[in-house]
């Protein structure tokens, strides 16, 4: 009988959940985070999005459409270029602008800038408080030159509206690559002809 009495004056056993200490607990975390940090590394990520737009005539002409102006859009630029950023823009107590942006052959951007009746003021904002460089003569029209060489940016803004709409051509492109730009750029209903006629 003496070794049923002792049998049964023995403690139960601990739960084996409750024997870890923190040194364990440290370890068990520095292993889970480390599988997170191996299946982060290895699921994909996109560095950048840029889709080209594959329609900037469309939206040339319901934007042109909705606004009632003849707003330009490059045409037969070669290739190489590739529409990213074509929209109205609208901002509090600024006119509406028209905007046609291309990322340019070999790195750069270049965008067309347009509004009914620009003034002194929307031009400065659109060519970024560029100072004046000079002008060129492109297909027999004048545009001034504006450069900004602290950030890159340079703008062409013509001399002459364009159907009736302030024009300015802007980017961190060549000079070559603006005035490329600026002479391909034709108004949404000659374009339209073009494009259907070829």
């Amino acid at each position: 009988m003496s070794d049923t009495a002792t049998q049964e004056q023995a403690p139960a056993p601990a739960p084996r959940r409750m024997r870890g200490g923190v040194r364990s607990m440290v370890i068990s975390m520095i292993v889970l985070l480390a599988a997170v940090a191996v299946w982060v590394a290895m699921v994909p990520r996109v560095s950048s999005v840029s889709t080209p737009i594959a329609d900037p005539q469309g939206i040339a002409r319901e934007i042109g459409a909705q606004q009632k102006w003849d707003i330009a859009i490059p045409v037969g630029l070669p290739d190489g270029w590739a529409a990213q950023n074509v929209t109205l823009l609208t901002f509090e107590k600024q006119p509406a602008t028209w905007q046609a942006g291309y990322d340019a052959p070999n790195g750069g951007y270049v965008a067309a800038f347009q509004t009914k009746d620009g003034d002194a003021t929307w031009v400065k904002q659109q060519t970024y408080s560029g100072v004046p460089a000079g002008s060129v003569t492109i297909d027999g029209v004048t545009w001034a030159k504006y450069d900004r060489a602290s950030k890159g940016q340079k703008s062409l803004v013509r001399s002459t509206p364009l159907s009736g709409l302030s024009t300015v051509v802007t980017g961190l492109g060549t000079w070559e690559q603006l005035q490329q730009f600026a002479g391909a750029l034709q108004p949404i209903s000659q374009a339209l002809k073009t494009s259907t006629a070829s």
